[in-house]
């Protein structure tokens, strides 16, 4: 093999690493957010009052 055809696979091995490593990390971020958005209606603040039913009598 000639150090061209070395070269060029070792830009491929790269960029095949960092599409790996850009696809992971998405994941994990994705993960991060549906977790949070699952969890957001379960918390333990309560919604606020309209304004009628505060003043009304």
């Amino acid at each position: 093999m000639t150090s061209d055809i070395i070269e060029i696979w070792a830009g491929m091995l790269g960029f095949a690493y960092l599409a790996a490593l850009g696809l992971y990390f998405e994941m994990l971020s994705a993960r991060k957010r549906s977790h949070v958005a699952a969890s957001h209606g379960f918390s333990d603040r309560t919604r606020p009052r309209a304004m009628e039913s505060k003043h009304s009598r």
